[in-house]
């Protein structure tokens, strides 16, 4: 007897800011909408109107090819809905702003669906850069058009290549556009919660080779973003269904790893990793500040359990130690020496950084007083060349003071001119200087300015050093 046939594998290739729109279509409407961009992908290029079948589609799809009035409210809808495409700014071009119908025209006569897209929707499909490869025969099994949307966005997501992903944070009002949830629809974030997040989760886990988490991201007690991570669930050929295909070391998230590297199995690993903080019982406290990262956090905690499993490894009394640190974690044994060693290690950390910091407020210091001797005999130099060539300036300057300035007279040399005077003696030149940068005010001041700003800017890391 021979085997049965599979069903022809059929894959949309959709663009990332085509899945990250408005869910303002129905669930019908959006696989008929994957449907006819699978028959028109290899001609985008060439072709500005395409045509597929009615009884194809329908196929395709998974409705009454006899149905003509659905497909005129599927192809009304779609000529209707006006998107705002790539709503999580995925492709980097966010400070763009963009507007269009997912179908330009359509015509249906004579059992064939006629249809077209605008130019600009047209360039964005073809080839992208950024994009999901969606199964057309998995998209039929979704009763949810919030599942089936949330599907696509894991798709984008994980990515064809590989068997794990993450979204990116996604702020709540984004995702509410991303489900075609009004403002005013589930007020209350529990209802809004179960429906439209929690049953489209439950729905991809049980259709598709997808199992999904989600991530609460919180300020205070209210929720303001979501996280979703997606594994693709396989299974390596002639293995047993539990054991998943395995995946490269490098590719792992950090608690997969660190928990694999203690001896937990990959199911149990991912298990841990894929439920976070919502693996840790009900009753148990869990150590997370409500504004810090909760991933950073777990990943923190999960470090913190396995210290304690290599303690009581260390001392002997943990018989099954896969099992030890599972209900570690799910019951958040305490570990108080591990909070003291970390202590301990901080405190150590911040020594050294102190002392690093007084090395290098030290090193700045000496810095500044280079900087302000080498100032100072640059600005000797020049009060000598400005003197050089002005003697007759100085003559004056020298006049002036011999009859204001009883110092000036007890150093000054009446058989020599100001020039030898100033040359000659260190008193002199500093009661001479001020009428030399008086006659050559620019230049001194270009000078002291110079060094003024590099002086200033090592003040600052002083400064900055000292308040650390």
């Amino acid at each position: 007897m021979g085997k049965a046939s599979q069903p022809v594998k059929r894959e949309v290739i959709k663009h990332s800011a085509a899945i990250q729109i408005e869910n303002n279509i129905t669930l019908l409407q959006r696989r008929t909408w994957n449907a006819l961009l699978y028959n028109a992908y290899d001609e985008l290029e060439t072709k500005e109107e395409h045509a597929i079948p009615v009884k194809k589609l329908a196929r395709l799809v998974g409705y009454d090819s006899h149905d003509m009035g659905y497909l005129k409210e599927a192809a009304l809808a779609m000529l209707r809905c006006i998107v705002q495409y790539n709503v999580l700014g995925k492709d980097g071009s966010s400070e763009r702003w963009g507007a269009m119908a997912l179908l330009a025209q359509v015509d249906i006569q004579k059992g064939w669906f006629t249809y077209a897209y605008s130019p600009e929707l047209r360039r964005r499909l073809h080839n992208p850069a950024m994009y999901a490869r969606l199964d057309l025969n998995m998209q039929k099994q979704f009763d949810s058009k919030h599942a089936l949307a949330l599907w696509e966005l894991c798709a984008d997501y994980l990515g064809s290549g590989r068997d794990y992903g993450e979204s990116p944070f996604i702020p709540l009002a984004e995702y509410r556009k991303l489900m075609g949830i009004a403002d005013d629809m589930y007020p209350l974030f529990k209802l809004f919660n179960k429906r439209v997040i929690k049953e489209p989760i439950e729905e991809i886990n049980r259709v598709s080779d997808f199992l999904v988490s989600v991530n609460y991201r919180r300020s205070g007690r209210k929720v303001t973003a979501l996280k979703f991570k997606i594994r693709r669930i396989t299974t390596l050929p002639g293995a047993i269904a539990e054991q998943g295909k395995l995946f490269p070391a490098e590719e792992m998230p950090l608690v997969v790893r660190l928990l694999k590297d203690v001896g937990l199995s990959s199911s149990d690993a991912w298990d841990v990793y894929q439920r976070s903080w919502a693996f840790v019982v009900d009753d148990a406290i869990r150590p997370v500040d409500p504004g810090e990262d909760a991933e950073a956090a777990f990943v923190r905690y999960i470090r913190e359990k396995i210290h304690l499993l290599k303690r009581r490894q260390a001392s002997g009394k943990v018989d099954n130690s896969t099992g030890f640190l599972l209900e570690a974690i799910r019951q958040n044994y305490a570990n108080p020496e591990y909070t003291a060693e970390k202590q301990r290690e901080a405190d150590r950390k911040n020594q050294q950084a102190r002392r690093e910091r007084e090395r290098q407020a030290k090193a700045l210091v000496q810095q500044k007083d280079d900087l302000e001797q080498a100032r100072d005999e640059e600005l000797d130099q020049l009060s000598s060349r400005v003197a050089a060539e002005s003697p007759g300036m100085l003559e004056q300057a020298a006049a002036e003071l011999l009859t204001e300035s009883f110092g000036f007279r007890q150093f000054y040399d009446r058989d020599k001119s100001a020039l030898e005077n100033y040359q000659a003696r260190k008193a002199v030149q500093a009661l001479l200087n001020p009428f030399l940068e008086r006659h050559a005010p620019e230049r001194f001041e270009a000078l002291k300015q110079y060094y003024a700003t590099r002086i200033a800017a090592i003040d600052a890391q002083i400064a900055a050093l000292q308040s650390a």
